[in-house]
């Protein structure tokens, strides 16, 4: 159970600057290691003037804590591109635009860990934020 182990002590880093946030991730196999993608899920507003909106959660993240998890870093990077400045055809999404890519070893099994700033865009929002000031996880 290694890897979900190492999800919930990656998932421990986020913290939101304001309310709650819920984590989402992604896990997945390639043939030098598992691809590990996280961020830090959409909330969506039911009721009052922000009715329906969808907005992302601000937050910070543990980069010391996250170096201390890995018991070898092969590659530490923060990867960012801000609008206008790449030569692709088609525009890179929001959330792909500044992440922190770590690449290393976790109980004797290579990972890529990529923390992204905002979720991919197909995916729903975790949290549903009531006007009464209550939270539910989606």
């Amino acid at each position: 159970a290694w890897l979900p182990d190492f999800v919930d002590e990656a998932a421990e880093l986020f913290e939101p600057f304001v309310d709650v946030g819920r984590v989402g991730y992604e896990c997945s196999p390639s043939t030098e290691r598992w691809e590990v993608s996280m961020y830090l899920g959409a909330t969506e507003a039911v009721g009052g003037r922000a009715d329906g909106e969808v907005r992302s959660v601000a937050f910070q993240f543990d980069l010391l804590r996250l170096s201390s998890i890995f018991e070898l870093i092969d590659e530490f990077h923060w990867n960012a591109f801000p609008s206008g400045t790449t030569d692709v055809e088609e525009p890179i999404r929001a959330g792909e635009r500044s992440f922190v890519t770590v690449t290393g070893r976790y109980r004797s099994h290579q990972i890529r860990l990529r923390v992204f700033c905002t979720p991919p865009a197909e995916v729903s929002p975790g949290l549903r934020h009531f006007a009464d000031g209550s939270w539910e996880a989606i």
